[in-house]
C-alpha cells in the first residue's frame, strides 16, 4: 500500500511540477536561441560594414530594448527584422539610423506590414533617395514636388543626411506614434506583457545553456564511439 500511495505521489510531482519545469526549460532555450541569433545578425553587420553606424552591439541591443517597450515587436524581432537590416545600408549612421528604426516600426505597424519589409524599404529610399524615393510614394508615403526638388538638390551636393531628416520628418509627421498607439491599445499591453516575460525566459535559457552545452560535445563523442563500434 505504501509503495501504491509512493507510486501516486511520483505520478503526480511528473505531471504537476517536472514536466511544466521541463516544458518552460525547453521554451527558455528557444527564445535565448532567437535573441543569440539575432544578435549575432546584427555583429555580423557591424563587423562587415566596418561599423558605418557608429554604434556598438551593446549600444544597439539597448535601442532594441528600448524600441520594445513602445512597440508591440519584440528586441529580438527588432535586432533581426530592423537593425540587421538597416545595417547592409551603409549611407544610414548616427542619429538617422535611430530615427529610421523607429519610422520602421511606425510604419509597419500603421500598414500592417511586417518589419524585415518596412525596414529594407525604408533603408533603400533613405540611403539613395534620387533612386529610391518613388518606391516610398507607390507605397502612400507622399511627397511633395517641392520637397523632392529639395531633397535631390541636397543629394547633388553631397548633404545626404539632411536629405534624409527631410524625408525622416514627413515620416513622422505621416505615421509618428503607430507603435506607441498600437502598444496601448486592445490586447497591446497584454503583448508587452509577453515580451517581457519573454526577456525573463531569455536569462533563464541563458542559464540552462551554460550548463547544457558542456555536455553536448561530451554525447557527440559517445555517438562517434557508437558509430565506430562493429555491428
Amino acid at each position: 500500500k505504501m509503495g501504491q500511495n509512493m507510486q501516486k505521489v511520483g505520478k503526480n510531482l511528473t505531471v504537476g511540477l517536472t514536466a511544466p519545469i521541463v516544458a518552460f526549460g525547453a521554451i527558455a532555450l528557444k527564445n535565448w536561441d532567437q535573441q543569440e541569433k539575432a544578435i549575432a545578425q546584427v555583429e555580423a553587420g557591424l563587423q562587415s560594414t566596418g561599423n558605418a553606424v557608429g554604434y556598438t552591439s551593446e549600444q544597439l541591443q539597448k535601442m532594441a530594448a528600448d524600441l520594445q517597450n513602445n512597440s508591440l515587436f519584440g528586441d529580438e524581432e527588432i535586432l533581426q527584422g530592423a537593425t540587421a537590416q538597416l545595417l547592409t545600408f551603409t549611407n544610414i549612421a548616427g542619429t538617422q539610423f535611430a530615427r529610421t528604426q523607429q519610422a520602421a516600426i511606425d510604419l509597419s505597424t500603421r500598414l500592417g506590414g511586417d518589419l524585415k519589409s518596412a525596414s529594407i524599404q525604408l533603408g533603400k529610399a533613405l540611403n539613395d533617395p534620387v533612386a529610391n524615393l518613388s518606391a516610398l510614394s507607390r507605397s502612400g508615403i507622399q511627397f511633395s514636388k517641392e520637397q523632392k526638388t529639395v531633397i535631390n538638390s541636397l543629394v547633388a551636393t553631397n548633404k545626404l543626411a539632411d536629405a534624409q531628416t527631410i524625408i525622416l520628418d514627413e515620416l513622422e509627421k505621416q505615421y509618428g506614434g503607430a507603435g506607441a498607439a498600437a502598444a496601448k491599445a486592445g490586447l497591446g499591453p497584454f503583448k508587452q506583457l509577453s515580451n517581457t516575460l519573454g526577456d525573463l525566459a531569455e536569462d533563464f535559457g541563458a542559464i540552462i545553456a551554460e550548463y547544457l552545452l558542456p555536455f553536448v560535445s561530451k554525447i557527440k563523442e559517445l555517438a562517434a564511439s557508437f558509430k565506430a563500434l562493429s555491428p
